[in-house]
């Protein structure tokens, strides 16, 4: 069996982990898989035996001129879907010298849906979409535009950027064999436009995430990924908790430390809460960190910390991050917060691999049993079983997603 699979960049803080691992999966399996995607300086991290198309979107990399090539050519594709047909034109070129069994796309938002559609109609294949997010997820739409309209255009651009995408996406969806999607909540979404859509959790590769067992000198909890806002991702639990313990004698910056994982905008956000609480002194950044690193340093974590939406925010739904998927891999304690009684929250309840609240006293409850465990043996247990941690890993779904592409495949 032969498939093109046509996807984003490969980009930090994750590079596309899913699709890595959806490609290595098939390879193994003795599938030749060929990959369309966004020329990027990160494609190094492609799967190795995977054979690359990386097609150039953008000349300029910097400046007043690369910001105004990004402008130009967002309107362009905001009425014409202009980036869809370019990236279509360019593939030609490997469709013409290849037989695919399955054309199959993997998105955040709505590229490259299109690309992909146009591909399937013309060799004539079925096409299986993965949806990774959703507009309706969040109300916070601007983080899907690669840089913010001028203020005073700024809602009427979004808001007609999210209709298009959505009438865009919604039109491949109906013509897709079939889609997969990451949390239920989505799955009951997608379902509207196609109704053969199917829940693969992120999950975690098994071969990079396994729990160990590593000494260290302060108490650590750690955070990895972005903070784009209060609203979205909300730290000040934990603040609150470690300003209490910290008031108490409990924890100090020599005992205790607060890794970040984030970019300077996160960092930002962070800062300004840390001081408000005055904790600085137990903040430490660092900058997104590779795949390959990523387990170790989750290993020599006391806790993780996954964080969601402020309780009031509003069309916030369904948001399983992958770090989850990951701290689950690793077997590490988590401390999500706060509790929005979502998939994220039930699945955290049903597994019972950490705590998931809403409660101030709860979570500095917890710190304290983690805190007390670790000045034991400077490290603290995990709470998942191995047969539900297994549950959980990207094989599981890679496995799910063979069967429909074969199943797809056979009824064409």
């Amino acid at each position: 069996m032969k498939i093109l699979i046509i996807g984003e960049p490969f980009l930090p803080p994750a590079y596309l982990p899913r699709v890595r691992y959806f490609c290595s999966y098939f390879i193994e399996k003795g599938w030749k898989v060929d990959l369309v995607t966004e020329n990027s300086e990160h494609l190094h991290y492609a799967p190795e035996n995977v054979t690359l198309l990386p097609i150039n979107y953008y000349k300029y990399k910097q400046g007043i001129i690369a910001k105004s090539e990004w402008a130009f050519k967002f309107l362009l594709d905001l009425c014409l879907d202009y980036k869809g047909r370019y990236f279509y034109k360019k593939s030609k070129e490997l469709l013409s010298q290849n037989h695919y069994d399955l054309v199959f796309c993997s998105s955040s938002f709505t590229f490259p849906l299109t690309v992909a559609a146009r591909v399937a109609e013309k060799l004539n294949r079925p096409l299986f979409v993965d949806l990774r997010d959703i507009a309706e997820q969040s109300p916070d739409d601007n983080h899907y535009i690669a840089h913010r309209p001028p203020p005073l255009l700024g809602k009427l651009i979004t808001g007609i950027y999210k209709k298009v995408s959505l009438n865009r996406r919604n039109r491949v969806l109906r013509l897709a064999s079939g889609v997969t999607t990451v949390s239920p909540w989505h799955v009951q979404t997608l379902s509207t436009y196609n109704p053969d859509t199917h829940l693969i959790y992120n999950g975690f590769d098994e071969n990079m995430f396994v729990p160990g067992k590593v000494a260290t000198e302060r108490f650590t909890i750690s955070y990895f990924g972005r903070i784009y806002n209060e609203q979205i991702r909300n730290p000040r639990l934990l603040f609150s908790a470690l300003s209490e313990l910290n008031k108490k004698g409990m924890v100090t910056p020599e005992n205790t430390v607060v890794k970040w994982f984030v970019d300077e905008q996160s960092r930002n956000v962070i800062l300004n809460i840390a001081n408000s609480y005055n904790l600085s002194g137990f903040m430490e950044f660092h900058n997104f960190i590779t795949p390959n690193a990523l387990s170790d340093e989750m290993n020599k974590s006391s806790v993780l910390l996954v964080l969601c939406n402020a309780k009031d925010t509003k069309n916030y739904f369904g948001i399983m991050t992958t770090k989850f998927f990951e701290a689950l891999g690793t077997n590490r304690p988590v401390v999500c917060i706060p509790d929005n009684n979502d998939n994220l929250s039930h699945l955290i309840k049903e597994t019972k691999c950490g705590l998931v609240s809403s409660d101030e006293l709860e979570v500095e409850k917890f710190l304290i049993e983690k805190l007390e465990e670790w000045q034991q043996k400077k490290r603290t247990n995990g709470m998942l079983d191995e047969t539900i941690r297994m549950n959980f890993s990207r094989k599981k779904g890679a496995e799910t997603l063979e069967k429909l592409f074969i199943t797809a495949i056979k009824q064409q």
